[in-house]
């Protein structure tokens, strides 16, 4: 991508300078603009520009969309520095007692420890702990009711998401890959990304024809067998250069996932044809 350096070896820092390049090349938007454009606090997006703590998913996919980079290898990049702070906590230059970092870890847990409780696995291993061990009845039944509120699960995810949550505020994005994209007409894009961990996809679009501005990206994901179910996740967005789905739990392993997307040009929607589907 030609407008992400490749360096080696990564670290937060050279993350922060790149996404400082992104900027300049973008004609060097000020923060209250970028704030405006991704909703992102002031705040947030200095610390990601100053490589004071990894930023999130959710912070790296607005600031690259909104500088006019394609966020998909960013975010990739991005996760892979995440997974380096699990490997190697004591590097220097990785925080690791920020907040959104024991969020994150908070989270993750629970959601290992609840898949645990929904396949049977009681008496298994998470992080090389006894879950039976580690838990006590109390936490077992705020857990199960954790589970139960959720909603449905597919028992080959070994992590427990619902279908319709941001997938950048989930570890979804921590193993994400294309599953199919292709470039349609108007010079745009229509992705399918998955998460096996998760056994759960998303939808993506972008647009590439500086139209942006005054129209709308539309961008739909849903189960190859009903494409009119509940479970359909839409998005719908103005004046962005590209927009994505919530998940969508795939509700079996023969079941496909199919997406489709739109664009306005001066308030006339224009089909990007047929699904792609993965």
């Amino acid at each position: 991508m030609s407008d992400l350096p490749a360096a080696e070896p990564d670290s937060i820092a050279k993350f922060a300078a790149d996404l400082r390049l992104l900027r300049l090349s973008a004609g060097s938007p000020t923060l209250a603009l970028l704030q405006h454009e991704t909703g992102i606090s002031r705040t947030v997006i200095s610390d990601a520009f100053a490589g004071r703590q990894l930023p999130s998913a959710r912070t790296v996919d607005g600031l690259v969309r909104a500088c006019g980079g394609e966020p998909l290898d960013w975010l990739q990049r991005r996760d892979q520095l995440s997974s380096r702070v699990v490997v190697d906590s004591t590097a220097a230059d990785v925080p690791t007692k920020t907040s959104e970092a024991k969020t994150v870890r908070r989270s993750v847990a629970t959601m290992i420890a609840i898949g645990a409780l929904l396949i049977g696995a009681i008496g298994g291993s998470v992080g090389g702990a006894s879950v039976t061990g580690a838990l006590d009845q109390g936490q077992i039944s705020r857990l199960q009711a954790q589970l139960k509120a959720a909603g449905p699960v597919n028992p080959h995810a070994q992590i427990v998401v619902k279908t319709g949550v941001d997938p950048a505020m989930t570890p979804c994005v921590n193993d994400a890959k294309v599953a199919a994209s292709e470039d349609r007409t108007n010079n745009t894009r229509i992705q399918i990304v998955w998460s096996n961990k998760c056994y759960a996809g998303w939808a993506r679009i972008a647009r590439y024809d500086g139209k942006a501005e005054g129209n709308e990206v539309k961008i739909s994901i849903y189960p190859e067998t009903a494409p009119h179910s509940p479970d359909r996740q839409d998005a719908t967005e103005p004046g962005v250069q590209g927009a994505y789905t919530t998940l969508l739990v795939r509700p079996s392993p023969q079941t496909r996932l199919c997406a489709v997307g739109s664009i306005t040009i001066d308030g006339k929607e224009i089909s990007l044809g047929d699904p792609i589907c993965a």
